[in-house]
């Protein structure tokens, strides 16, 4: 595969999710193996300003441990072959994207050793 599709399907990915994007709070849904409806976590975040770095890592820190503890809910404590990993990473790249604030992909960038993905300028603001 490519990189140019690898990036095109990415940016993809983050358009479509762009348009559930929520002001104050979120869901982080780990996929569940058997197919059930995933668990759901809000975590709030209209106490911090998450356009600022700090506000964007405290929000990151809320990220990260609900997605732990919904993806260690999802596989009942037990974690076979890594797939814990694999759903606590999704469940935060979803998050970051659906917030889709620079500060915050800078976070989860810096964080991931990754690029930063691009914040989309859908919102109703041009």
């Amino acid at each position: 595969m490519n990189s140019m599709t690898t990036v095109s399907r990415f940016r993809t990915v983050i358009a479509t999710a762009l348009f559930g994007a929520v002001a104050s709070s979120f869901a982080v849904p780990p996929a569940l193996a058997d197919g059930s409806d995933p668990l759901q976590t809000t975590v709030k975040f209209s106490d911090l300003d998450i356009a600022s770095p700090k506000g964007a890592a405290v929000l990151y820190a809320r990220i990260r441990r609900a997605a732990e503890k919904a993806c260690s809910q999802a596989d009942g404590g037990v974690d076979i072959g890594g797939e814990r990993q694999v759903c606590i990473n999704k469940a935060i790249l979803d998050a970051v994207t659906k917030v889709n604030v620079a500060a915050l992909s800078a976070v989860l960038a810096s964080r991931h050793g990754i690029q930063q993905p691009e914040v989309l300028a859908s919102r109703g603001v041009r």
